[in-house]
């Protein structure tokens, strides 16, 4: 029996929960309550805070379940020194590999010593005390030896940052490294005592606002754009790189899941390697449940594997010999965490059939998840930049911020006044676009008494209605109204709900744009320019 003993329950979600001798033990959560309702092979605790994974090895209601279960084998996303102890303590097995390996490979200095000749796949680099270092007049990153979700990784662009870490940490010691300019890609490899199965390469999505505050923050990861990115050539040294790197941890006793990050420099090309993860890497699960949506006995061959599925297998000392991870060519995921302007979510709320799913967290610490969003497709047009999905998914963020269904109808009024029309001009954490004033139906209204209500509550003008039949238009699966002002009176000013959300990453500002200029501007919806242009 396998019992995988988790903070965060989706990490053990790769493999089908009803597995014949798989057992979860997890935090209580709505999300976790609805996917172990009436299932005696799970185990929810509820705290008054959620429990990492050594504090629900300690919890009596946990040990009590595990001593009911035969020859049990103990499984936990990442594997550390106190876990071992407890473990110990109670006679359990512990499947995942020595934590001693886990840390000497991740941390940040102990790894240059590890990698041995692989350091010729590191950016140039070197390893001194705070005090010492020396701005040479071009970015550089430093790291301190041990970090958590981008926080001890910092990009130094000027002298006075420099300074104050010096300050603050004189004698501790950092490594430095040259700036890779481009995009992060990743992917989830499992060493068995055979070979190494090379996963499917995501790229990385890091540093978003509004869903971080920190710059080298892994938010999600894009299956699909990989594809659109790498030539053959760079996926080919990627691979290398990859097979090198899994030959050394097998050497090592190394077996399971580990990561990679590796960063393309956007202007040469050239490959290198940023990070080693040591554990199952926080994608798994969702890879594993996108590669077994595609499991077909007419394309796969019975030795066709997820993820999480080879991850179990090798931990057991199973034979993998004649298997291979599925492929997978599509697929994203991206999370809010908690960040200065988003510390909290409630539940979202939609009126209709999503395409894609979502997992709410209840979680505090900066930086921690507050909602993960799944999606079969791909959400990223270029690095750094989403594309009309993936910018679908700030919105959803965002309505369900201030508590309103994302997708219930909008009601707006279209102002024209001198050959020039009215807009709402938006700057939202990297978007740039033009939209006609108005928002969201509230409970009870009709689609003109919410254009009404907005457009008054938005720009503070007088106006009457000219018809009361609108122009409706589908915005992906939100139904908008737009009606015709006429009788306009007043100077247009910014409502009072707009101006107190106004901040440097989410900017709102009423404009006169000329008629002339709809076709040069990004009015959205498109469907809508498209129209008042016509």
């Amino acid at each position: 029996s396998v019992i995988y003993i988790t903070r965060d329950i989706e990490r053990a979600l790769g493999l089908d929960i009803d597995t014949p001798g798989y057992f979860i033990i997890s935090n209580y959560s709505d999300f976790a309550k609805n996917i172990c309702e009436n299932k005696d092979n799970t185990l929810l605790i509820k705290a008054k805070k959620q429990l990492d994974t050594w504090e629900l090895l300690e919890n009596s209601e946990v040990k009590n379940f595990i001593q009911k279960i035969s020859n049990p084998h103990i499984l936990v996303f990442k594997n550390t020194p106190q876990i071992e102890k407890i473990c110990t303590k109670n006679n359990w097995t512990l499947i995942n590999p020595p934590a001693i390996l886990s840390n000497q490979v991740e941390e940040k200095i102990s790894q240059l010593d590890w990698l041995q000749d692989l350091k010729k796949y590191l950016p140039d680099y070197s390893v001194s005390k705070v005090k010492d270092i020396q701005y040479k007049n071009k970015k550089f990153i430093l790291q301190f030896n041990r970090s958590h979700t981008g926080s001890g990784t910092i990009l130094i662009e000027n002298e006075n940052q420099l300074a104050e870490l010096k300050n603050k940490f004189p004698e501790r010691l950092a490594r430095t490294a040259d700036y890779v300019d481009g995009p992060l890609f990743n992917n989830n490899n499992v060493v068995t005592p055979d070979k190494v199965l090379i996963g499917n390469i995501n790229y990385q999505i890091t540093g978003l606002k509004p869903f971080t505050d920190l710059p080298f923050s892994t938010i999600g990861n894009d299956w699909g754009f990989t594809h659109k990115y790498l030539s053959e050539q760079q996926l080919k040294k990627y691979q290398e790189m990859v097979i090198s790197i899994s030959e050394k941890l097998r050497q090592d006793g190394w077996k399971g899941l580990f990561g990679v990050d590796i960063a393309v420099d956007d202007k040469t090309g050239e490959l290198y390697l940023v990070e080693i993860n040591c554990r199952q890497p926080a994608s798994t699960t969702y890879e594993s449940q996108l590669q077994e949506g595609i499991k077909n006995p007419l394309f796969l061959t019975p030795y066709s594997l997820t993820t999480f599925e080879a991850h179990l297998m090798s931990l057991l000392d199973l034979n993998l010999k004649d298997y291979k991870l599925i492929s997978i060519k599509t697929g994203s995921q991206i999370i809010q965490r908690v960040t200065t302007e988003i510390p909290s979510l409630p539940d979202p709320v939609s009126t209709r059939m999503l395409d894609f799913r979502w997992i709410k967290y209840n979680n505090t610490k900066p930086n921690s998840d507050l909602l993960r969003i799944q999606a079969p497709y791909s959400i990223v047009e270029k690095h750094n930049q989403l594309n009309k999905d993936g910018k679908e998914f700030i919105h959803f963020i965002l309505t369900t911020q201030a508590n309103k269904h994302w997708d219930q109808p909008r009601g707006s009024v279209i102002i024209i006044q001198n050959n020039k029309i009215l807009l709402m001009e938006r700057h939202k954490y990297g978007l740039h676009y033009f939209l006609i004033p108005g928002g969201t139906m509230e409970k009870g209204e009709t689609p003109l008494q919410t254009a009404i209500r907005e457009t008054i509550e938005e720009t503070g003008l007088k106006f009457e209605i000219e018809s009361e039949t609108p122009v409706k238009i589908m915005n992906n699966t939100r139904e908008e109204y737009y009606y015709w002002g006429k009788n306009i009176s007043g100077e247009p000013r910014l409502g009072d709900e707009e101006n107190n959300r106004n901040n440097e990453n989410n900017i709102y500002k009423l404009v006169w744009k000329d008629l002339s200029e709809l076709k040069n501007i990004n009015l959205i919806p498109e469907k809508l320019k498209e129209y008042l242009i016509k």
